[in-house]
């Protein structure tokens, strides 16, 4: 592939991404806001609460988009060593990747059908989910893979 950043992005991708994933998850935990709130004080909060509420809502994108970053970091880096065998694991990873996302979002909209019609969130959450599951799975057989035929 001619458009794969250098090896050195893997290693900031791996540590970006799962530091945007937490923080986003402590948002929507609600930790950041109340830890925002503990550090201006109750009483300033209650005065301030448009101010906590952007600082929040900024504080969920940057991390997001770190952790997504991140990933893209980590899924499109060289090896160190890029010959065919990587190539084509990668291919396989991706097609592989594709197959179970495909799988999981039929499995998905079969059972959300059958057991209920879900809100807004919960389409949103599916959606998300599967997106994610399509760059993790991608990320895990890939690596695994190669560190099972590095060690052959």
């Amino acid at each position: 592939m001619q458009f794969l950043l250098p090896h050195r992005f893997k290693k900031i991708g791996a540590v970006i991404a799962p530091l945007g994933f937490l923080i986003w998850l402590c948002m929507q935990l609600g930790y950041v806001t109340r830890l925002l709130i503990f550090m201006v004080g109750e009483n300033a909060a209650e005065q301030d609460s448009a101010a906590i509420s952007i600082a929040t809502i900024t504080i969920a994108i940057i991390s997001f988009f770190s952790f997504l970053g991140g990933v893209y970091f980590v899924t499109f880096s060289k090896e160190k060593v890029e010959d065919e065998m990587v190539a084509r694991t990668r291919l396989d990873s991706f097609q592989l990747a594709a197959l179970v996302q495909l799988i999981s979002m039929i499995v998905g909209f079969l059972s959300m059908i059958i057991i209920k019609e879900p809100d807004e969130g919960g389409w949103l959450l599916f959606f998300i989910g599967t997106i994610l599951l399509f760059w993790i799975f991608f990320i895990g057989r890939f690596n695994y893979i190669l560190h099972i035929r590095i060690r052959e």
